[in-house]
């Protein structure tokens, strides 16, 4: 990931930062694709389509994607987009959905209601 070159950016580049280590944080939405493989989701086919409207396709950033497909999902439910159906919609909402839990860190963590 490029980095600016003056004194700051370099400084804020050597410091380490209190996140997950770099191996195991998720930044691309091909790491959200492994991450859904692995779980054995249903919808890795819907998730990849979504993904083809991106230029970079897989190699696109998480909160970039999440942040377009916002943008994307806005326009389409006023109107601006009518070519966009109630399907692709459907998957864009849960692409976004999966994205967020990914930069939550809940995706994959199971929540169950225990009885009082």
């Amino acid at each position: 990931m490029p980095h600016e070159v003056t004194r700051d950016g370099l400084i804020s580049a050597l410091t380490q930062k209190p996140t997950l280590r770099p191996l195991t944080e998720p930044l691309l939405l091909r790491d959200v694709l492994a991450m859904k493989r692995q779980r054995g989701d249903n919808d890795i086919a819907g998730f990849k389509e979504v993904c083809r409207e991106f230029a970079y396709g897989l190699n696109g950033t998480i909160s970039g994607a999440i942040w377009a497909m916002n943008q994307w999902i806005k326009a389409a439910d006023a109107g601006r987009q009518p070519w966009v159906g109630k399907v692709t919609q459907d998957r864009r909402r849960a692409f976004v959905a999966d994205c967020e839990a990914v930069l939550a860190g809940t995706f994959g963590v199971e929540f169950t209601v225990e009885a009082a």
